[in-house]
């Protein structure tokens, strides 16, 4: 898989847009038959990927006129099949298909899918010293038994992935396993007509391949089976349970090698598990157990005794799911503020990685003014046209390359007004309120920054319903009477003097309310003058709560 952080944007360079909704912006991933896309959704204001079958090739030797054009057809035809399989599988552990079509420019087949957060299984795995440290087995059942799920699943549905791998399966925040490639996979080894993705490879991955699998006959849900127990076997240990040697190759183990037991490069499996495995190991397809099978099996092991697993809806604990069937947000009133940009993975009709020399990522060039200025009107023009998530990731971007602390803290209260206008008023809040503080602390209470940060905290925790803290914001944007000349700033004064007038008659603090009210009242003479039409009306609601309170 493809993993990057929030695109770059280039002021003033139009992005192209697919079917007039879906405008691609960053290539995250390419291969032998198509290239995918980080785009966005303009209509549903959301970021996908976007799946393109590369331009025809040329008529190939030995393919001439009506022949050629019926091999285009039926590879086209096998395109939008594949994508109707993978959008039949309604399950959380497998990536959703939005869309698909044919662009009109360029004639291309295109499909619009879920763009990702996570990480893939193969990193967790390159990354774990297993020297020195082990992946717990609750960890590595939970993430077999949400495999197992997926696969009995498809399964069901006479569907078989056939390329089941670590870089195959991407953990997701809040510990959901995504299992990719499905679409693909499906359809690999039917017909004689060419393939869509990896032309003129064997179907599978060789430490991951069933015997039948590398004997290139029939391919079953068993070949699933056992592809996800060499997964687990690696998981566990580091490593998959073949290897090839000087003269025997993987397929050649799959075939002949009885599966080593894992119990001898970890004594601390238990016997159950290993038998399992060993059974998921089985060379006759027949004889292996189901998908369901597995996941009953496994279950009791994500609840081992003794081992907790964090509730932080963010982390990529594949427990997570069996502890919060249904998620929800774990109370952590330290979190601090802050934007994280989406990591992105093409999905679920993954191809290879874009071919580019290993190279050491440099840093990406310092913010200047103007450019800082450039992002900021390009963000407020997509607010403006409902583009939220586009300016969101514009903003985002240039704050993580703004090095002076004034664009970056511009940036970052144009982050909390898009949020707060997009109607995401408890992001906006994490943003608001941090900014807030820290105007208020460097320049003092009356700062016209820190009570502008005050008035939008005030009205995220409305949004809320949290009325308490709303007053309190309030109450500190109160504390600065404007003068008269300043239009926005006496709108907004006003404005908060007649919110804490209604907040505290809701929560029935009449006298409170009568004490706001008054202020109202007068403040509204001196700065709109006495013969500004709305003091009748606020006359009247303060007779209103003269009479409530007697």
């Amino acid at each position: 898989m493809v993993q990057g952080g929030t695109p770059s944007f280039d002021a003033g360079v139009p992005a192209r847009v697919i079917a007039g909704r879906y405008r691609l912006h960053t290539p995250i991933g390419a291969g032998g038959m198509g290239e995918v896309w980080q785009a966005y959704d303009e209509r549903l204001d959301r970021r996908v990927a976007v799946k393109m079958m590369l331009a025809e090739s040329p008529v190939p030797p030995g393919f001439q006129g009506a022949a050629f054009e019926e091999t285009l057809q039926t590879r086209r035809a096998r395109f939008l099949r594949e994508v109707q399989i993978t959008a039949g599988i309604e399950h959380l552990g497998v990536p959703a298909v939005y869309d698909t079509g044919t662009d009109e420019a360029s004639g291309r087949l295109f499909v619009v899918m879920q763009l990702l957060q996570g990480r893939e299984l193969q990193t967790f795995i390159d990354e774990t010293d297993y020297e020195s440290e082990t992946v717990p087995l609750s960890w590595a059942a939970a993430v077999g038994a949400q495999i197992a799920s997926v696969l009995d699943t498809v399964h069901r549905r006479d569907v078989v992935h056939r390329d089941v791998k670590p870089s195959n399966l991407m953990l997701t925040p809040g510990g959901v396993v995504k299992v990719l490639d499905f679409g693909v996979a499906a359809l690999r080894g039917i017909g004689t007509l060419p393939r869509l993705t990896q032309v003129g490879m064997t179907v599978g991955t060789p430490p991951y391949m069933s015997p039948e699998q590398s004997l290139a006959n029939a391919v079953g849900p068993a070949a699933d089976v056992y592809a996800l127990a060499c997964v687990l076997y690696e998981l566990l240990t580091g490593r998959p349970p073949f290897t090839p040697d000087d003269s025997r190759s993987h397929m050649w183990h799959h075939v002949h090698t009885p599966p080593p037991p894992i119990r001898t490069l970890r004594p601390d499996v238990p016997i159950d598990v290993e038998n399992l495995l060993l059974a998921m190991l089985t060379k006759e397809s027949e004889q292996r157990m189901d998908a369901m099978e597995v996941y009953d099996t496994l279950l009791p092991f994500v609840h081992a005794a003794g081992i907790a697993a964090t509730t932080d809806e963010h982390t990529l604990d594949p427990r997570l799911p069996f502890l919060r069937p249904f998620g929800g947000r774990s109370p952590n009133p330290n979190a601090t503020a802050q934007y994280t940009p989406t990591l992105v993975v093409s999905s679920p009709l993954a191809l290879p990685p874009v071919s580019t020399p290993q190279v050491h990522e440099s840093s990406p060039a310092e913010l200047t003014e103007q450019e800082a200025d450039e992002v900021a009107d390009r963000a407020a023009q997509l607010a403006q046209d409902g583009q939220f998530t586009q300016a969101a990731d514009a903003l985002a971007e240039a704050i993580g390359r703004a090095a002076d602390l004034d664009l970056k803290e511009g940036m970052q209260f144009s982050l909390a007004q898009v949020k707060f206008l997009a109607g995401s008023h408890r992001e906006a809040l994490t943003l608001f309120e941090p900014l807030a503080r820290h105007y208020a602390d460097r320049y003092g209470d009356q700062d016209e920054q820190a009570q502008l940060c005050w008035y939008y905290v005030a009205q995220c925790r409305m949004e809320l319903g949290e009325a308490t803290a709303a007053i309190q914001a309030f109450g500190h944007v109160a504390k600065a009477a404007p003068a008269p000349d300043d239009e926005d700033t006496v709108n907004r004064y006003l404005d908060t003097l007649a919110r804490l007038m209604s907040l505290h008659a809701a929560a029935e603090n009449l006298s409170q309310a009568l004490e706001a009210g008054d202020r109202l009242r007068s403040e509204t003479s001196r700065l709109r003058g006495s013969n500004w039409p709305g003091l009748a009306q606020i006359d009247v609601y303060l007779r209103r709560l003269r009479q409530d309170l007697g």
